[in-house]
């Protein structure tokens, strides 16, 4: 009984699970993580608060990397699901694009063992692969959620006021990573602020989406 349970909402389930825990890094890093003081160089400040958090780093990036793995086994599973009867390449794109940014950020987080593991005076240039990394999949990554949740919108799926508030949030984050590529400064903490506060907002929303999603199909 058990094992059919699991496996019939097993979507359902990841897409609640993953979410939840890539909640726990977000906390943990608004706890522990400050921000660099205005000259600071801003790599080798997030550098070194990886390597002086140690373990608590290191369990970031693995609740990360197993949080994004699920979440992106959930949105598979919940698009699948939602063409049963029609196919939409939408959202098929959306779906080959999150895929492709989880893979991404995955690689993006693992840096964090290097970081403590590794040596000390490589840690501002491992720090940079890191941003770098993640601006890169950043823009596919909401990209695919911006494409998605319109699409979801037009099928009435969640609460509209949701479904839009997500797409335009995504869709903002996608200009501020293309703005802040090209206005970051290394020793200029403010210049990466709006990006920081777009990501937290939107990845906030983003759970929201995941758990109400994994609400309803669990309850079909």
């Amino acid at each position: 009984m058990i094992k059919k349970l699991i496996l019939k909402d097993l979507n359902a389930i990841c897409l609640g699970l993953g979410p939840f825990l890539s909640l726990i890094p977000v906390f943990l890093q608004l706890l522990y993580n400050d921000m660099p003081v205005e000259g600071e160089h801003v790599f080798t400040h997030f550098a070194n608060q990886i390597i002086i958090n140690g373990n608590i780093s290191l369990l970031n990036a693995l609740l990360s990397i197993i949080g994004a793995t699920l979440t992106a086994f959930g949105i598979f599973g919940l698009i699948n699901d939602l063409q049963k009867n029609k196919s939409d390449n939408l959202m098929v794109f959306s779906v080959f694009l999150f895929l492709i940014a989880t893979i991404g950020f995955i690689i993006s987080w693992s840096q964090d063992f290097i970081l403590v593991w590794g040596d000390a005076n490589l840690a501002p240039s491992q720090m940079m692969i890191e941003f770098s990394l993640i601006f890169s999949f950043g823009i596919l990554y909401w990209s695919s959620i911006a494409i998605l949740s319109y699409r979801l919108l037009t099928l009435k799926f969640l609460n509209t006021n949701l479904l839009i508030a997500l797409s335009t949030l995504s869709s903002i984050n996608i200009f501020l990573i293309i703005y802040t590529l090209f206005t970051f400064d290394p020793y200029n903490a403010s210049t990466v602020n709006l990006l920081y506060l777009g990501f937290l907002a939107g990845s906030i929303l983003f759970y929201v989406f995941c758990f109400l999603a994994a609400r309803k199909n669990f309850t079909k």
